[in-house]
């Protein structure tokens, strides 16, 4: 990805960060939203992750630590797969 899809795609995720937030009606936007590039690039760049083959032995593994960050998270992992069925 260059430079701006990576930005579009950030974007994408914030949205997703903040419809979650406001459907469960709970939540801390601030930390998530404040690690949506960090997300963005290693989920779309760096790691080596296939959602189509979750259980790969050879994936990248990714544990986070800071738990009000999740709905950034979920948000990326839902991108990632709605991607995924994009180019399919």
């Amino acid at each position: 990805m260059n430079k701006l899809e990576l930005m579009k795609t950030a974007n994408e995720i914030r949205k997703g960060i903040v419809t979650a937030l406001h459907s469960a009606k709970a939540g801390h936007p601030g930390g998530s939203l404040s690690a949506t590039e960090i997300f963005t690039y290693l989920y779309f760049e760096e790691m080596n992750v296939d959602p189509k083959d979750p259980k790969k032995a050879d994936r990248d593994r990714f544990v986070l630590s800071k738990g009000h960050t999740a709905p950034g998270l979920y948000s990326t992992l839902a991108q990632k797969d709605s991607s995924r069925r994009k180019i399919s």
